[in-house]
């Protein structure tokens, strides 16, 4: 089964200028951003790709696989839900809003929920990577938007605010890349057909868009196909870093017009992600018109996003007298081969730990538990890779499990929004290690700073080199680690 990750979220997208190359590398970044707080997200090695390796695509089936791994990411690439979606389904066909598949179908586009600090999954430092792929760069004056399902209830007499043209979703994201209302821009849509009040106004510059050489142009055949890529605060959207991806539901489109036209309602859709423009699978729906038409259309999507292969009903880990026990369990599975076990010290690097192999289809309830002999004391994170038979893979939410001896030191910051260039870090707790060991990251999980101390009650902080904004003070003694935030004014 492909494209199993997706959440509930309709990406419409706004396309309108254009890149001005014609044959380029693909995976090569070909117009960067400008804005460095986006560095850990956008290129993190700075090596000018897309792809993990620092090089070129190896095939046009394979991009999502070889997509650069983003540090502090709490889901990994996730591919966007498709029933047939094709290339060439917009007229001009293989145009700049027409969104195509890959070379062995779907794909089309992906998201990526990063947090520097996952345990703590509303602070403020969490952000979505919106992805998609275009038949060539855009240009022209098109509508990019993602409309996103924040409260998981979607459907016609399912969400209390559900009206023909919106049955459920709660924020439209659109970009824009051109006219009074360029750059990424979130709107209150909930039980509206039209842009309500904007809670994020350009609050992404276009300059902070990216675009980069994909390798495939399905069945287009273009010689410049584009995965465009941009960042967005989570909050702006209404949804804690924590969301289950099984609960979140993306669908994606281009309109006929951008710069401030919402798709809602269908009137200006040109291209409906994850369905055949011209013949949709979509029984029934063709004989209708307008709203009633594109709802249909969008239930469609959003059934086939439900019927995932598998509903987990719950996913916990405990530390057990020094290991680890993960359950979880299933109410519904479908071509489910296994779950991965993986293991991560810093949240960011994972490894495999042990294989459970599911039930492959089952409409019962399911238990599964896996005993971790092995974690390191202090902090351990913890997250499934559910496989299916075909290999298309979705991750799990993550979990924090702090074991080993209890150290009981922490830390307050004095003050939390430091007006004189300086911070200052109170210890509490009992003095086991002579030295102290703090990193100060910014909003986006750059690393500024780093300092060892010898121990003691208080420790200054010199800060006048950072620039205003927030950030995370994280403080290591032995194996206990604690993390707290502050803000550097504008003054």
């Amino acid at each position: 089964m492909k494209n199993t990750l997706a959440p509930a979220i309709l990406l419409s997208l706004c396309c309108c200028s254009e890149s001005g190359f014609s044959q380029c590398t693909p995976g090569i970044i070909n117009t960067g951003h400008t804005s460095a707080i986006y560095n850990a997200m956008l290129d993190p090695d700075s090596d000018g790709y897309i792809t993990e390796s620092g090089d070129t695509f190896t095939s046009g089936t394979t991009e999502l696989a070889e997509f650069e791994i983003i540090p502090n990411s709490v889901t990994g690439w996730i591919s966007i839900i498709d029933i047939d979606e094709v290339g060439s389904d917009v007229t001009p066909s293989c145009g700049n809003s027409d969104l195509i598949q890959d070379d062995d179908g779907g794909d089309f586009a992906y998201y990526n929920i990063i947090d520097s600090t996952p345990v703590a999954p509303t602070s403020g430092d969490e952000y979505i990577l919106f992805r998609f792929r275009l038949a060539k760069s855009p240009q022209g004056n098109f509508g990019y938007n993602f409309l996103v399902d924040t409260d998981a209830s979607y459907g016609a007499g399912i969400d209390t605010n559900s009206v023909c043209g919106n049955n459920g979703f709660e924020r439209e994201v659109q970009y824009a890349n051109k006219g009074g209302k360029v750059g990424v821009s979130v709107y209150d849509v909930d039980g509206s057909i039209t842009l309500g009040t904007a809670s994020c106004a350009q609050c992404v510059s276009n300059l902070d868009v990216q675009e980069a050489c994909a390798a495939s142009s399905g069945n287009c055949g273009t010689s410049d196909p584009e995965l465009i890529t941009f960042p967005l605060l989570l909050s702006t959207i209404g949804i804690a870093s924590d969301v289950d991806p099984f609960d979140l539901f993306i669908s994606v489109a281009t309109a006929s017009s951008g710069n401030g036209t919402s798709v809602l309602g269908g009137g200006n859709v040109t291209d409906l992600g994850a369905l055949d423009n011209s013949s949709s699978s979509c029984t029934g729906c063709d004989t209708l018109a307008a709203c009633e038409k594109y709802d249909c259309q969008l239930s469609c999507i959003n059934a086939s996003f439900i019927m995932l292969p598998v509903t987990f009903s719950y996913f916990t880990a405990t530390n057990s007298g020094g290991n680890v026990q993960l359950r979880w369990g299933t109410s519904m599975e479908a071509s489910n081969d296994y779950f991965d076990v993986e293991h991560s010290t810093n949240g960011v690097n994972f490894i495999l730990e042990g294989r459970i192999y599911g039930q492959g289809y089952s409409n019962w309830t399911n238990n599964y538990d896996f005993a971790h002999t092995t974690p390191a004391d202090g902090i351990n994170y913890y997250r499934l890779r559910q496989v299916d038979f075909d290999g298309a893979y979705r991750y799990s939410t993550i979990l924090v499990v702090r074991t080993g001896p209890s150290e009981e030191v922490g830390f307050v910051i004095v003050p939390t929004v430091a007006t004189d260039n300086y911070i200052r870090l109170e210890l509490l707790g009992p003095q086991r290690h002579p030295t102290l060991t703090l990193t100060i990251f910014d909003a986006v999980g750059n690393r500024v700073a780093n300092q060892t101390h010898p121990f003691g009650n208080s420790v200054r902080i010199d800060i006048i080199s950072l620039r205003p904004g927030t950030y995370f003070v994280r403080l290591r003694t032995g194996e206990t680690v604690r993390t707290q935030r502050f803000v550097k004014p504008y003054l």
